[in-house]
């Protein structure tokens, strides 16, 4: 039987990029760069001159081959780096082999009809594959137990299995599903306008056939090796590390009333190595005009999510507030990549974090890359957070008055039935409301818990009315929420369309930019930051661009508050003798 547990192995589909094979390497070990003499026959030493040879004339010799050996390798490892082909070009062949950009454009959107056996116990049956353009693919397949299903698109990713349970993927899981969509969808055509990366990562022998491979990934953290015929420029394997996933893309042929010249008539899957499936195509259906809902997970439609989201909001003012009575651990971890998906450079920062109502988060610095502060530098950054400190208590009541004071003013306008005012970059629950469709709503375990799960996307002909509006009026993405404590367990989010302040010349963010963020319960029942990521392209100021990768890590939540007659941590101790000492709270 199919593993109901691991439907979304399935998710991977015909097409994939190729390209052509590079001359033979020549090695050659740099004796005459290193001006070391020809080799001089001389008589065989005897055994006593052997053993008198001076030990450092040994250790020399033995140094100048290592020397040689390592030379050759860095030669060879340079030389097949300079012939390998670039991306481009490798996927520029491929769709050549497929019939051409035109063709392969041409296909909107795809149905294939296929047979399927397993290898390991002889269960057949039938599936179905469907495709659409930019981003989006389908796999369903009927087995003797039930139909397991699983899909991806440029918000979700999700599975189902034989006991009709869903599951969305997260993290790692969900990036290769999205990505490998959007390579089946759209065969590679200009992959780098959907923000995908791409490098040749060598030469290598596939079922026989020499190929080159190509690693596509994206800067969240998505990446997928493809392996290319250098002599067909056809695609014959694809990995999927993050889900343990191996397709082999078999038997290219004509098919009567494809656009492509091309297509795979047989598939074979294997998860882990653990077991094998073959689909044999049987029957292809082209732009039929498939509905996007067609990708969306299913949904409850008795489920009632503008008014869990109310629930939500009247229970987040309390959260927030005790928020601010946590001190934390943050480790931040910021990434570089360059164009090719390749990590150029990596920062990790710890930070142990004091939250002031009023003065934000003050924050110690640890340490940098795994290495503590030094004595002087921790010494400053202890007197620093103190000075901070004081200055945050000092000003916490005028900062509290002033909330309670605009608090009271909502209320008044509220029981006068004053409509609330958008401006501003505050968002609340009740501008997603107004700013998004909530589809798909569904019943799902996530850590251990009972969720609610529900994709979101921007709602067609809605108007903004502030800033706050604009930016979730462009916004797709997913949403779990625990119904019993009314708290959002994780949010993910992307923008759809790109984002500008004053007309760009402020800043602009570039569509694709991403975000997730994921909440814990801690034991005494208050939810906190668990983590958050980021990851956008974006100009500020007419400068050169920049691109954020940044994930952020939170622990170590022990109690702390300002108030007087409340239990206290205290703050960071002088290490210096001179400096005077923090006044303790009355």
């Amino acid at each position: 039987m199919f593993d109901s547990e691991s439907p979304f192995i399935f998710a991977a589909r015909t097409s994939g990029p190729h390209m052509p094979t590079a001359a033979a390497l020549n090695l050659a070990c740099p004796f005459k760069a290193m001006n070391i003499p020809p080799r001089v026959r001389t008589p065989k030493p005897s055994a006593s001159r052997v053993a008198s040879t001076p030990p450092r004339a040994l250790l020399k010799l033995t140094l100048v081959l290592v020397l040689c050996i390592v030379f050759a390798g860095s030669n060879a490892a340079a030389r097949q780096a300079s012939k390998l082909p670039a991306p481009d070009k490798i996927v520029g062949d491929y769709v050549k082999a497929l019939g051409g950009k035109k063709r392969v454009t041409a296909v909107r959107d795809a149905t294939y009809e296929w047979t399927y056996k397993r290898g390991d116990n002889g269960e057949s049956g039938t599936a179905r594959t469907r495709t659409k353009a930019p981003a989006s693919a389908r796999t369903d397949v009927f087995t003797p137990a039930g139909e397991i299903g699983a899909a991806a698109n440029g918000r979700s990713a999700w599975a189902r299995g034989t006991d009709g349970h869903l599951l969305t993927l997260t993290d790692s899981a969900a990036l290769s599903a999205k990505l490998h969509a959007m390579i089946d969808a759209t065969r590679l055509v200009e992959y780098k306008k959907q923000g995908v990366l791409a490098r040749t990562a060598g030469l290598e022998n596939i079922y026989g056939q020499p190929s080159v491979v190509v690693e596509f990934s994206s800067r969240a953290g998505a990446r997928l090796r493809y392996w290319f015929n250098t002599e067909t420029k056809l695609l014959v394997r694809m990995t999927d590390d993050a889900r343990g996933l191996t397709v082999r893309y078999e038997n290219w042929q004509p098919r009567a009333g494809s656009p492509l010249r091309l297509e795979p008539h047989r598939l074979l899957f294997e998860e882990r190595r653990v077991w094998q499936i073959m689909l044999t195509l049987t029957e292809a259906r082209y732009n039929e005009g498939l509905s996007d809902v067609l990708f969306d997970p299913p949904g409850d439609a008795s489920l009632d999510i503008p008014a869990l989201l109310r629930d939500l909001e009247r229970n987040q003012i309390e959260v927030d507030r005790r928020i601010n009575e946590y001190t934390f651990t943050r480790k931040v971890t910021e990434r570089e990549l360059n164009d090719r998906g390749e990590l150029k450079k990596e920062k990790v920062n710890v930070y142990e974090v004091y939250p002031f109502l009023g003065a934000g988060w003050i924050q110690k610095h640890l340490s940098e890359n795994g290495v503590p502060l030094s004595a002087e530098q921790a010494a400053k950054e202890e007197k620093r957070v103190a000075e901070q400190m004081l200055r945050a208590e000092r000003n916490q009541p005028l900062f509290e008055a002033s909330l309670a004071k605009a608090r009271a003013r909502r209320e008044a306008e509220q029981k006068k039935g004053v409509e609330e005012k958008h401006d501003g970059d505050d968002v609340s629950i009740k501008t997603f409301l107004r700013a998004c469709e909530l589809i798909s709503p569904r019943r799902e375990r996530f850590r251990e818990r009972d969720t609610i799960v529900f994709d979101f996307r921007p709602r067609p002909g809605f108007r903004p009315k502030s800033r706050g509006e604009t930016i979730v009026s462009k916004l797709a993405g997913i949403i779990w929420i625990d119904p019993a404590e009314k708290q959002v367990m994780r949010l993910e989010a992307r923008l759809v369309e790109g984002f500008r302040m004053g007309g760009g010349l402020v800043a602009s963010i570039k569509p694709g930019a991403a975000f997730a963020f994921e909440q814990t319960r801690l034991a005494d029942g208050v939810w906190l930051p668990r983590f958050s990521q980021v990851n956008a392209s974006a100009r500020v100021f007419l400068f050169a661009g920049m691109t954020i990768n940044e994930t952020n890590e939170f622990s170590d939540y022990k109690r702390f508050s300002t108030k007087a007659g409340e239990d206290k941590l205290d703050a960071p101790k002088q290490e210096k003798p001179e400096e005077p000492k923090e006044p303790k709270e009355p």
